[in-house]
Parts: C-alpha cells; sequence; structure tokens
C-alpha cells in the first residue's frame, strides 16, 4: 500500500513539482493551497506525512502546527518547507521537528521524507 502524502503551498508551481517527484517514488500524494484547506483534508485523508510552506494565506504553516497537535493528527510527521532562515531550535518551539529550507534539491526531499517517515 503507498504512503500518503499531504503537500500544502499556496504556489502551485511548487505544489506540481513537489506532488511529481514523490508520485515518481510511489507516494499517494494530496494537495492543498493553505493551512484551513490542509486542515480539513487531513483530517479526512488521514496522510502518513505533511509537507507545507510557513508563508502561505489563511492559516500559515506554524499555526497550522499547532492546531493539529491539539488533535488526532497529532502524531503525524510534519515537514516544513521555507524559506525563512530559522535554527532547529526555533522550530522545535513552534513543535516542528522537520525542516527543509528552500531552494532544495529533490533527492534533499526525498531524503527527508524517507527520514520523517522513520518516525
Amino acid at each position: 500500500m503507498k504512503r500518503k502524502i499531504l503537500v500544502v503551498d499556496d504556489e502551485p508551481g511548487i505544489i506540481e513539482v513537489i506532488k511529481a517527484r514523490l508520485e515518481a517514488n510511489d507516494y499517494e500524494v494530496i494537495t492543498a493551497n493553505n493551512g484551513l484547506e490542509a486542515f480539513v483534508k487531513a483530517s479526512e485523508e488521514k496522510p502518513d506525512l505533511i509537507i507545507l510552506d510557513v508563508s502561505m494565506p489563511t492559516m500559515d504553516g506554524l499555526k497550522f502546527v499547532q492546531a493539529t497537535r491539539g488533535f488526532e493528527m497529532k502524531d503525524t510527521p510534519i515537514l516544513i518547507l521555507t524559506a525563512l532562515r530559522l535554527t532547529k531550535e526555533a522550530f522545535k518551539s513552534f513543535g516542528v521537528d522537520h525542516f527543509l529550507c528552500k531552494p532544495f534539491k529533490s533527492d534533499e526531499l526525498l531524503l527527508k521524507v524517507a527520514e520523517c517517515m522513520k518516525d
């Protein structure tokens, strides 16, 4: 059975690139364009991993993380993709264990996805 990943970003081009790369590596991919849409889809779809951007309209990535940690998705690994240059400690303070800074190479993304799935 394919592992399911929810990809969340407000830039459609980024979603398409990530989706294509993940599907080529045998992952099932669902998408959302903002944190609020992602919250609904994550509740319905129960993904094995959530990959999301920090800066998005409606509900940003960090607010999404805070919202999910109090619900049934509290144990779902989340990989933050961001152009923000925060330290690992800063991300941990928001409840984020995994992050990847933009721009990134697709091989880096796949390695990070594999790492997140081990948790």
